[in-house]
């Protein structure tokens, strides 16, 4: 009886441990509040090219690089070392924003900062939950790291709620991510490396010290067998590789040689690339693209930012904190591969009701008018829809496909038939129509709205966030926190978090090509469809129950 109250009380959350958490969880805080940076800054574009450009001025390339280049520092400097390196470079890309107004080129400086702060949030992005898992306990492990994405959501929703305030720009809210990050170079003074890297350093002497540091003296020696056997038990089909005295790039190699390394390896970066995939910025990062085609917000981000903000703040922020508070709950219940499985179905549904909505949806989009664009605008017409034969079955879409000078004019009054008329117009070379903005309406030369049940779609929509929220933003950084041997860990990991920015990059930009080619139908059918497939077949075949 007092063994098993023993062994309960051995698998409670330490107070020193709880803290430890939390300061290092302080890297998921960052993490969410540069994922909502980009989000915000994607999310106000309407066109491939301004999309390009952003990638570089955003500074999502260092993501790249410094989730690829912190898995070699985790590896070989240590964890913690590798949190004050990442904190370094996010202060620098603050300060760097703040000193903006007293340099010249500001397009430069801006892009330098946020190359900085993207660098540091790539390499904290894999070195927080990786720090926090080597210091907690088997059957907690899942748990505690989770709470590292519910700060992630919080920063997620702290951005958008900054973002909110007209008067703040996106560049100056990032500047704030320095302050958080301050805090934590600070308070990681008070912690020790993690014992896991230190034990397989051959510093045992100093593992055991880090142990003290977070656990009394009476339970230094159990926790650190159990740390021992729990090593063991993760490298126990690693077919005797001996990692002892070998350099960086030996050590990948002879890991790569084990079947099981690799693997975990598959299972690993496909989760984090299919994490991106299975319609993540189709239906997510991409949001507000689709909302406006869909018209819950104007075909213009620029013409009502305050609603593409709110949107912003309701399908990422909100859903994320609320999705990851039901994964760290369902985790002890359910584990990895029922939960993830059981969401992977719950996005499917999602994604089979949006194409639904779609296809029964009453009335595709705007009508193209007659009399508004040959009498009320008679001078502005477009050159393509006078000479078309069919021009009275003309609506949005086939406008805007028929000539790359041709942008539509929403119209203000419903035509006989119930729908809207709008007006096919000739665009000017800066890319809108004087005379249809002169009239106060809506001008589009990229997107058009459909006119779709708006509730049901703003629930279905929100149903997928959050299944989404609460399984494949989380699990995978997760497992990748904890599945290779230790020698190689950070490296793995790292090159597993570069693949998943690397896909973020180019998901959107498809995204936003893909909606304009074939539509939103196109997207949530044949991509969402077929990726789902895939996550299916990939949880069955190789995600292993830990």
């Amino acid at each position: 009886m007092d063994g098993e109250k023993g062994e309960e009380e051995h698998e409670t959350l330490r107070p020193r441990l709880f803290y430890l958490t939390l300061t290092a969880s302080i890297g998921g805080l960052v993490f969410g509040y540069y994922i909502g940076f980009i989000t915000a800054r994607f999310g106000m574009l309407s066109d491939v090219r301004s999309i390009l450009r952003e990638t570089i001025q955003s500074g999502l390339i260092g993501a790249i690089f410094g989730a690829a280049i912190g898995g070699c520092f985790n590896d070989c400097f240590g964890r913690k070392r590798s949190i004050l390196i990442a904190d370094v470079s996010i202060i620098i890309g603050g300060q760097l924003h703040w000193f903006l107004l007293f340099l010249g080129d500001k397009y430069f400086t801006e892009t330098i900062g946020n190359m900085f702060i993207a660098f540091g949030v790539g390499m904290i992005s894999i070195t927080s939950p990786l720090y926090i898992s080597e210091f907690s306990s088997p059957k907690l492990r899942d748990i505690i790291v989770s709470i590292n994405f519910i700060f992630s959501g919080v920063g997620k929703l702290a951005f958008f709620y900054l973002y909110m305030d007209s008067t703040r720009t996106s560049n100056y809210i990032i500047a704030l991510a320095g302050l958080p990050t301050l805090v934590q170079f600070c308070l990681m003074f008070l912690f020790p490396e993690s014992p896991a890297w230190l034990y397989k350093k051959d510093r045992k002497d100093e593992a055991i010290k880090a142990l003290e540091n977070l656990y009394t003296c009476c339970e230094v020696e159990k926790e650190f067998d159990a740390f021992k056997l729990s090593i063991r038990r993760e490298t126990i089909d690693e077919d005797e590789i001996s990692y002892s005295g070998s350099s960086m790039f030996s050590k990948i190699r002879f890991a790569w040689s084990s079947p099981s390394v690799r693997r975990q390896f598959i299972v690993g970066t496909g989760l984090q690339v299919v994490q991106q995939l299975v319609g993540l910025n189709a239906l997510i990062y991409s949001s507000p693209s689709l909302n406006r085609i869909t018209g819950v917000v104007p075909s213009d981000p620029k013409i009502d930012i305050p609603s593409m903000k709110e949107l912003l703040a309701g399908t990422h922020g909100i859903a994320s904190i609320f999705g990851s508070f039901f994964c760290t709950l369902c985790l002890a219940n359910f584990g990895k591969r029922k939960l993830l499985s059981r969401s992977i179905y719950s996005m499917l549904g999602a994604v089979l009701v949006l194409s639904f909505m779609y296809i029964v949806s009453p009335n595709t989009t705007e009508v193209v008018s007659r009399s508004e664009s040959t009498i009320y605008f008679s001078n502005n017409t477009c050159l393509s829809y006078i000479t078309a034969p069919d021009a009275a079955s003309w609506d949005c879409l086939t406008c805007l496909r028929a000539s790359s000078g041709c942008g539509f004019c929403r119209g203000t009054h419903y035509n006989i038939l119930g729908r809207f008329g709008g007006a096919c117009l000739i665009t000017e070379s800066n890319g809108t129509s004087q005379a249809c903005t002169q009239k106060n309406r809506f001008w589009s030369t990229k997107s058009c709205e459909y006119n779709i049940f708006k509730e049901p779609l703003g629930m279905t929509f929100t149903f997928f966030s959050l299944s989404y929220s609460a399984s494949l933003e989380i699990i995978p950084w997760i497992m990748n926190s904890q599945m290779y041997p230790i020698e190689v860990r950070g490296v793995y990991g790292g090159i597993a978090a570069a693949a998943n920015w690397t896909t973020f990059l180019i998901i959107v930009v498809l995204s936003f090509l893909l909606t304009e080619i074939g539509g939103p139908l196109f997207i949530f059918l044949l991509i969402s469809l077929f990726l789902f497939i895939i996550v299916l077949w990939l949880i069955k075949l190789f995600l292993p129950e830990t």
